[in-house]
């Protein structure tokens, strides 16, 4: 079975992590053999995130780059962004609309074996970052100084 690495942070992160956020991705894959890495698609953090995954897919073709979906896409149709992989949706069929999006990061969350993230403030992010405190779940927050893993 393939480990996962699930994406999140803040829309305002600086583009100043992308070294961090690349070195990490690779930490991640040769240290701990994590080759599906998921993330959103809204906001800059996701965007960085994607753009990392898929400069360090040029090294190691086995690595996997998944978009995470809020909605169905019979719903809301998807294009994924080049070089995706594949999307993913959550069970999410009972979930009201407006709670879509933070319930499908909780879900990665709980799915998740390690996270990368930029949370620096309060808010959903910060919750998620909690989350994966509570299960222990090895995470790498850019937004710190020193990287730190829990």
């Amino acid at each position: 079975m393939n480990k996962i690495c699930f994406l999140f942070g803040h829309a305002d992160c600086p583009d100043s992590i992308m070294p961090q956020l690349e070195q990490a991705i690779e930490d991640y894959y040769s240290k701990h053999g994590v080759t599906d890495f998921y993330v959103g698609s809204r906001g800059r953090f996701d965007s960085l995130a994607a753009t990392a995954v898929k400069r360090i897919k040029q090294q190691y073709t086995d690595i996997k780059l998944y978009q995470l979906l809020a909605y169905h896409p019979a719903e809301r149709p998807v294009d994924l962004w080049n070089g995706f992989d594949g999307s993913y949706y959550p069970p999410l069929e009972n979930t009201p609309r407006q709670y879509t999006i933070v319930k499908a990061n909780q879900h990665m969350v709980m799915a998740a074996d390690m996270i990368i993230c930029y949370v620096w403030h309060h808010g959903n992010t910060r919750t998620l970052l909690e989350m994966a405190h509570r299960r222990k779940v090895p995470t790498i927050n850019l937004a710190n100084e020193k990287v730190e893993q829990y």
